[in-house]
């Protein structure tokens, strides 16, 4: 596989719209048996939800106009549509961008090739540590129950790097990919918290 050094073993990559290394979903791993590598996926999840966001952009432009124009009436009823229009377009946004990423992930050999945020060799590496996200829905989405992947480097002047998990089906297949990389020889340090 291109990307791939003499003899490297590709153990696994995973791309997803509910993984985040800082503000903007939209991130990426590719694990070797010698190196973790990151990659931000950010443009592709903002095009995606960009359509979307115009739209509910379009609706409150609408509720501001129609409660300026003095119809009351619409103007308390436009508030609660906007409301219950946003629900299923972030719904579906969300969906969409993460079959589209997933399919990203699907070719190793094109995800190599992107732009790296990091890479790191194992020799680089003290400790991975895991949090999982916590089970059910946040509706109110204030980032309580997410999940972490956090690589402790051993040069201890680098600041450990942190990316946010909000999907349970992203954390376990980050977490096998993770058991994976630590057990190979050398061993580095993993830990899970629940």
């Amino acid at each position: 596989m291109e990307g791939l050094e003499f003899g490297e073993l590709f153990l696994g990559g995973v791309v997803s719209n509910y993984l985040a290394r800082g503000r903007i979903s939209g991130f990426g791993f590719c694990f070797t048996d010698r190196r973790i590598i990151g990659f931000k996926m950010r443009r592709v999840a903002l095009a995606l939800k960009a359509p979307f966001v115009a739209a509910i952009g379009v609706l409150y432009v609408v509720v501001i106009l129609e409660t300026l124009s003095g119809a009351a009436l619409l103007a308390l009823f436009l508030p609660l549509v906007l409301h219950l229009a946003n629900w299923p377009i972030t719904a579906l946004t969300g969906r969409t961008s993460e079959r589209i990423l997933s399919r990203k992930a699907s070719d190793p050999s094109k995800l190599m090739k992107r732009r790296r945020d990091f890479e790191l060799r194992r020799n680089q590496i003290e400790e991975l540590l895991m949090k999982s996200p916590g089970n059910g829905h946040n509706i109110l989405r204030t980032g309580g129950l997410g999940g972490y992947l956090k690589i402790t480097l051993k040069d201890y002047h680098s600041k450990p790097i942190e990316v946010k998990i909000h999907g349970w089906k992203q954390h376990q297949r980050l977490r096998d990919l993770v058991i994976n990389f630590s057990s190979s020889e050398p061993k580095v340090r993993a830990l899970e918290y629940p």
